[in-house]
């Protein structure tokens, strides 16, 4: 758990924590809106059911869960690519209005730049942290990313 971002607690109260005590396991996924408990016998499970934190009470017995993981903290710089670069190269983009989808998006990434600009100092330290670390494409880099895969334009504004 610890692995995918959850923080191991004595009582789970918010998403991303886990506590396990005895044959009992709490978990808060951060795809649920309760968390769950799993009771163990030996290395079999026994019961899951979801229940609320703050009165430990079960809310609702189930027979399977899905664990979403904390992807904020999953993600490395060098882990970090391009959908485009993902895309098997054959992928074929069918795109309405380049030009426009284009636009827009140099409209978007100018808009953050006058916003950055008038941050104060200790906003811009931020920002910098921020920036190092991310997710987003260079309006550039789009272009050049599509550009190695086949493409059908499709004009006219939407």
């Amino acid at each position: 758990m610890v692995e995918y971002g959850s923080e191991r607690a004595d009582f789970v109260f918010e998403p991303g924590q886990f506590s396990i005590r005895g044959g009992i396991v709490d978990l808060f996924s951060f795809g649920n809106e309760w968390p769950y408990r799993i009771e163990l016998f030996d290395d079999e499970v026994e019961t899951i059911r979801t229940f609320d934190p703050i009165t430990q009470l079960s809310q609702k017995n189930l027979s399977s869960l899905s664990i979403v993981p904390n992807l904020s903290t999953r993600f490395r710089e060098d882990q970090k690519v391009s959908l485009f670069r993902i895309l098997p190269e054959n992928t074929i983009f069918w795109i309405k209005d380049f030009q426009f989808m284009l636009d827009r998006l140099q409209y978007c990434f100018e808009r953050a730049e006058q916003f950055a600009g008038k941050l104060t100092a200790l906003d811009a330290s931020e920002l910098r942290e921020i920036f190092r670390d991310r997710a987003f494409l260079y309006p550039g880099e789009v272009t050049d990313d599509i550009a190695n895969h086949p493409q059908v334009f499709l004009e006219g504004k939407p």
